[in-house]
């Protein structure tokens, strides 16, 4: 799967703006201690996310993530990786079975 098919199967899940997906995740990492900085901004039916690592390496960005992914995700869940020069990004999709959602971009520096 890549990043297209992702963002196409969200456009037939209702991924409105839920403030206890917001409000979750930023209570996610304000209690991560080797997050220096993070931004959350919404728009166009997704969450925009870059956090500022301490020390960036892939090891603490999955680390990150994947305890992110387990405090938030809905039934189902599924999530694309793109590794760029300075950063690495994921597009995490999760839904329900009522096809409620909430779609992520996040960038980790």
């Amino acid at each position: 799967m890549n990043k297209d098919v992702l963002l196409e199967l969200a456009k037939n899940l209702n991924t409105e703006y839920e403030i206890g997906i917001w409000s979750e995740t930023t209570d996610f990492f304000e209690r991560q201690d080797n997050i220096a900085d993070f931004s959350i901004r919404y728009d166009e039916n997704q969450f925009n996310i870059v956090i500022k690592l301490k020390e960036f390496s892939l090891n603490a960005t999955k680390t990150i993530f994947a305890s992110l992914v387990r405090f938030v995700e809905y039934k189902s869940t599924f999530y694309v990786r793109e590794d760029k020069e300075n950063s690495i990004e994921f597009y995490l999709l999760s839904s329900t079975d009522n096809k409620k959602a909430f779609l992520f971009h996040i960038v980790f520096q």
